[in-house]
This record gives structure tokens, C-alpha cells and sequence, in this order.
């Protein structure tokens, strides 16, 4: 009879592939906020981000803080107040685009795609495991250890801004009403054009932490800033096929087939990164 139950079982569900029935309740969604969603368009068709969206491992969603202006023109930016060259994004509209994301992930609360989650309670208390990310200069740069923590989250909103930023009230909102929540993070020291690329860095590395994004487990623990060696780390120089380019060649170690020594001269090859005084 045992058997005839799993028979009847594989039978019901035999039209699921095993990462959605598996792993339907561990979803992250991401949610960004920007004026030029297009930007994103090649960027989540194609590759392992792809193919984490068909694995139902990963999901985007684009809101336009346009839509929250009003008027004919839908007027998303404006001069700055107190001189100043370029213009401004609203606060507004971006808030308004937050906040109708933050209750709609609310509304899916106990819903298959956060049911069940370990992680929805993150460890700084965050709860609904969310986060609410804007792309800034800032003290705070983003880090692996970031990449790590952000990870384990259900959703993130990324807030991508143009001109010359955003109104500072934006952000006096979000620190008063989400102080566990929202992060203004820099990926250092340089000015883009837009939040949308920083956005884009992130987000991959981020993605690449979720298991069964990439499929070797290896991947993602023996690799440069790793968090066992506090980020100080470069990864080992690696060689592929063939043998021989131009002049070059890979070391004999690596051909021998010889384990220990192999990861003896790994060991030795990666490079610890000097702390700053």
C-alpha cells in the first residue's frame, strides 16, 4: 500500500519540475523603483538570472514613481531649491512607489511565496524579511558581507534615482518609518548616472549566494572576499584548456593529478589583501 501512495503521489504531481515543486516557498522577489525600467530588460533575460526566474528561484517587478505624479506631464523631477545645477527626483512619488510595494508584500504574507520561510524574520529584526535599497553616495559601501546578509531575504526594493538624486525627505521617511529596512549603500567611491547600474551589480551579487542559482556549491564558498577569511582574500590564479597559449603554459602541479599538492599551491597562490591602517 506504501508504494501505491508514493505511485499515486508521483502521478498527481508529475507535471511539476522538481525546482518548482521543491522550491516553490523560497522565492526572492525584487522590486525596483526606477523612471527607466527598460534598462533592466536585457539584464534579466538572459543567463543564470534567466534561469533563476524559470527555476522560480528569483523574481523581478518594476514600479515607475511616474505613475504616482499627477498631472498631464507626470512630472517626476524639479529644480533644486537654494540654487543648485540639475534637477531633483521628488520625494513623493518615490515614496508613494514604496509604500505600494511594501503593501503588497503584506498582502502575500502567509501566501505560497513567503510561506514557510526561515527568513521572515532577518537577523536585525527586519520583519517581513525586506529590505529597501538606494543606490547613493554614502559611508556605508557594499560589501560581500552585505552581498551575504541581503542573501537571506524574501524581497528587496531597490529606489533607482537620476538628475542629480533624490529630495533628502525620501530619505528622512524611510529612516523614520523603516529604520531596520532601508540601507543607502555605495559601490564606492564614483558617480553613474543612474541607480539602475549599481542596482544591477548588487542584485548579481547577491543572486549568486541563493543555492541552485549556480550549481556548483564550491562556487560560491572557495572564491575572493570570502567571508572564512574575513574578505581578505584574492582568489588562486585558475587555467583551462589547452595546455599551452602562445608562450604560456599551465603548471605542471595542476596536470599531475595530485590533490595535496594541488591544494598546497592554491593555498599558496592566493593573495591575502594588506588591511588599511
Amino acid at each position: 500500500m506504501k508504494n501505491v501512495g508514493i505511485y499515486l503521489l508521483i502521478k498527481k504531481y508529475r507535471h511539476y519540475s522538481f525546482f518548482t515543486f521543491h522550491y516553490s516557498f523560497s522565492i526572492m522577489h525584487i522590486h525596483i523603483v526606477s523612471i527607466f525600467p527598460d534598462i533592466f530588460k536585457s539584464f534579466i533575460e538572459t543567463s543564470l538570472i534567466k534561469k533563476a526566474q524559470d527555476k522560480k528561484i528569483l523574481k523581478f517587478s518594476f514600479v515607475n514613481p511616474r505613475i504616482f505624479c499627477p498631472g498631464r506631464h507626470q512630472q517626476v523631477d524639479d529644480t533644486i531649491y537654494g540654487w543648485g545645477a540639475g534637477l531633483l527626483m521628488k520625494a513623493k512619488p518615490a515614496i508613494d512607489a514604496v509604500e505600494s510595494i511594501i503593501k503588497k508584500i503584506k498582502k502575500t504574507k502567509g501566501r505560497p511565496e513567503t510561506e514557510g520561510n526561515p527568513a521572515q524574520l532577518d537577523k536585525g529584526g527586519n520583519e517581513g524579511g525586506f529590505a529597501i535599497i538606494l543606490p547613493s553616495p554614502s559611508k556605508e559601501t557594499f560589501t560581500q558581507k552585505t552581498a551575504h546578509s541581503l542573501s537571506n531575504l524574501k524581497h528587496i526594493i531597490f529606489v533607482c534615482t537620476r538628475y542629480e538624486g533624490i529630495d533628502f525627505r525620501f530619505e528622512q521617511y524611510m529612516k523614520k518609518k523603516y529604520p531596520k529596512q532601508f540601507q543607502k549603500i555605495s559601490l564606492w567611491q564614483y558617480i553613474t548616472l543612474g541607480g539602475e547600474i549599481p542596482a544591477m551589480v548588487i542584485i548579481e551579487a547577491i543572486m549568486r549566494l541563493i543555492p541552485w542559482v549556480i550549481k556548483e556549491e564550491s562556487s560560491r564558498q572557495d572564491e575572493s572576499y570570502s567571508l572564512a577569511q574575513n574578505m581578505n582574500n584574492l582568489e588562486y590564479p585558475q587555467y583551462t584548456k589547452p595546455e599551452e597559449v602562445l608562450w604560456m603554459k599551465v603548471p605542471k602541479m595542476l596536470l599531475s593529478g595530485h590533490h595535496a599538492k594541488i591544494k598546497e599551491r592554491r593555498d599558496t597562490k592566493t593573495k591575502t589583501l594588506k588591511k588599511k591602517k
